[in-house]
């Protein structure tokens, strides 16, 4: 078909564009129309932790250190389907067609979903130290390891693959996670101790980095994806 007809340029083209009324929105309130569109099973995730926490925390009394950090990967999966679920769904092309472009689109989600997630961590983390002889710089890095290390996992299995596919990687990568850090816990306690805490801090600056890369990353993605569609 392309060979046997082409298609004149369009005339008038942006013209046309401004003559159609469109309601003017300022940033906050694209964020918030953002946040309808996020999946529900993202908040419930959120609530679901915080509740556990809050309750071995605060009313069983119990060191639920441990059990947070094997939770945290779960809510990380969230970054990483939310980031590339156009992609994941087969939606980027109609997405690309609405007023807002699929670039603003995703890095909208990805900030509310970080903002939260930011919140989400600030309360968990003296919540899983009440209990435990960690001190708040060590819960904290004790949590965002695993949480990390699921981050740039998904942001790379989405990348790489499309479909239900890459959704079924990423819990396959959340439950590795989770499962390595319950066995590390269990079976390897010697790593916890203060001596081995400088190899969790390198641990916790290099996934910051590649964390940083991937979401660069996928947001290049996102403009190569643009272009090709366009």
């Amino acid at each position: 078909m392309q060979d046997a007809f082409e298609a004149p340029a369009p005339q008038h083209k942006e013209e046309f564009f401004r003559t159609i009324p469109q309601p003017g929105m300022s940033n906050i309130s694209f964020m918030i129309s953002q946040a309808g569109y996020i999946q529900k099973w993202i908040w419930a995730v959120s609530i679901g932790l915080f509740a556990v926490s809050l309750l071995g925390a605060c009313f069983m009394e119990r060191d639920i250190l441990w059990l947070i950090s094997s939770l945290l990967p779960f809510l990380a999966l969230s970054i990483a389907t939310e980031s590339g679920r156009s992609r994941i769904y087969d939606m980027a092309e109609l997405e690309m067609a609405s007023r807002f472009s699929l670039r603003s689109v995703v890095l909208a989600r990805m900030g509310i979903l970080e903002m939260v997630h930011l919140a989400l961590l600030c309360l968990l983390i003296p919540l899983g130290n009440r209990n435990n002889t960690a001190t708040i710089l060590q819960a904290g890095v004790y949590l965002l390891v695993p949480y990390l290390l699921t981050t740039v996992s998904g942001l790379w299995i989405v990348r790489k693959f499309q479909g239900r596919e890459a959704v079924y990687s990423c819990m396959g990568a959340a439950g590795a996670v989770s499962g390595m850090n319950l066995f590390v816990q269990t079976m390897l306690p010697e790593l916890f101790y203060v001596r081995c805490f400088h190899w969790w801090m390198a641990a916790f600056l290099l996934l910051a980095v590649l964390t940083i890369k991937g979401i660069t990353k996928m947001i290049q993605l996102t403009e190569e994806l643009t272009w090709s569609l366009s």
